[in-house]
């Protein structure tokens, strides 16, 4: 066994026992994606030496562990709960709730990113707007399933909500970054064009479910998991090839096997999380805890930041949330702006891509990761002492 692979396999272990120490901190709750996180930054303060070869390990396992989580977050998807006769006349559909509260956390949003860019120069109010928009299915999801409140009204509108979010903000960064690095109208179509290809692809796998030869090649649950990879794979490259971000590719391609009913249904999303939140998920929080830059904090400038940033995240997701409490009261409805003030996996992508294509500074973007992990930290404390 290479240096290299058994150095590696020592932080796969060592994350995980301190992952499992830390979420069992009384009172916290901290999440497991956050203790990832946590054990990348203590790699990166020096805690134990991390050459450039496991580096690479990390970062290239955590590009394909971004990827992956974004899929899971698309096969959460329930379309059933979409339809109109899912719920009881008194009861608002979801998806208006889930609409009406992101653009109210849009346009609130933005007019807080216009104020804070005017102190910030270089900084883009556009895509401080997209990062206070977002939020973090990869806590939420885990927080609603340990409360029980998941197969609830309450925890499926909050499920809606948080996918609602995640999938036009993703959306919405793809095309600001074709936008912002091309300038061209062809470029922004180009990139639109990953919507239809989803929908096409649910048709295309609809229709070939008919062929009675398509049905014995798929095969068992092995055979149906390796095709998920394979479809993951392509909508991945077909969205970089359009311009559009590949974890919107990933996320569209979930949303179609959350779509398309097949046997073994139940058993594929079994092994497809465990794959995901057992190793693929965690290299990613921990290849982002590895890149965050403490110099960045070494001046005065960026701990005013973090407490500003806080503050507006959680305005911009309280507020709309209080159109909640008509169908299930006023604490269910804080409780929920609090949980939906959960943000990481995005933000901590989208804030390195501002910085690559020059919309987001260096300070502001590894702010912004901070004031995240703070959130993730605080929200669920909070939501799970409310409901």
């Amino acid at each position: 066994m290479s240096e290299t692979l058994r150095v590696f396999l020592l932080i796969l272990s060592a994350s995980f026992v301190f992952s499992a120490a830390v979420s069992k901190i009384p009172l916290l709750r901290i999440p497991s994606s956050v203790a990832y996180l946590l054990f990348g930054v203590m790699l990166h303060l020096g805690s134990a030496h991390v050459s450039s070869e496991e580096l690479l390990w990390i970062n290239q396992l955590g590009d394909f562990g971004l990827l992956f989580l974004m899929f899971l977050s698309g096969m959460e998807v329930e379309f059933q709960q979409l339809h109109p006769s899912a719920w009881k006349a008194s009861e608002e559909n979801p998806l208006t709730l889930a609409a009406a509260m992101f653009c109210a956390t849009l346009l609130l949003s933005f007019a807080c990113a216009w104020v804070l860019a005017r102190f910030s120069p270089g900084v883009h109010p556009w895509m401080l707007t997209l990062l206070f928009a977002t939020t973090s299915l990869g806590v939420i999801l885990p927080i609603l399933e340990e409360t029980g409140t998941l197969a609830t009204a309450y925890g499926q509108t909050l499920l809606l909500c948080a996918l609602f979010a995640d999938f036009l903000t993703m959306l919405f960064v793809s095309l600001f970054v074709s936008v912002r690095t091309s300038g061209s109208a062809l470029d922004f179509l180009l990139a639109l064009s990953i919507l239809p290809a989803g929908v096409g692809a649910y048709f295309a796998i609809q229709w070939m479910r008919g062929i009675a030869a398509v049905r014995r090649l798929a095969g068992d649950s092995q055979m149906r998991m390796r095709a998920v990879l394979a479809l993951v794979a392509g909508a991945c490259a077909f969205a970089d090839f359009t311009g559009a971000e590949p974890i919107l590719g990933s996320f569209l391609a979930g949303m179609v096997v959350s779509a398309v009913p097949f046997a073994h249904k139940q058993r594929l999303k079994t092994y497809c999380h465990g794959l995901g939140y057992g190793f693929l998920i965690p290299m990613f929080f921990i290849s982002v805890g590895l890149h965050f830059h403490f110099g960045a904090f070494r001046e005065p400038s960026a701990w005013l930041w973090v407490p500003a940033l806080l503050m507006v995240a959680f305005l911009v997701k309280v507020v709309p949330a209080l159109r909640l409490f008509r169908q299930f009261g006023t604490k269910a409805a804080l409780a929920g702006g609090f949980l939906m003030s959960s943000r990481l996996s995005l933000v901590a992508a989208a804030a390195i891509i501002g910085v690559h294509i020059g919309a987001m500074t260096p300070i502001l973007a590894q702010s912004m990761i901070l004031a995240a992990v703070v959130t993730c930290l605080i929200s669920p404390v909070l939501f799970v002492s409310m409901v």
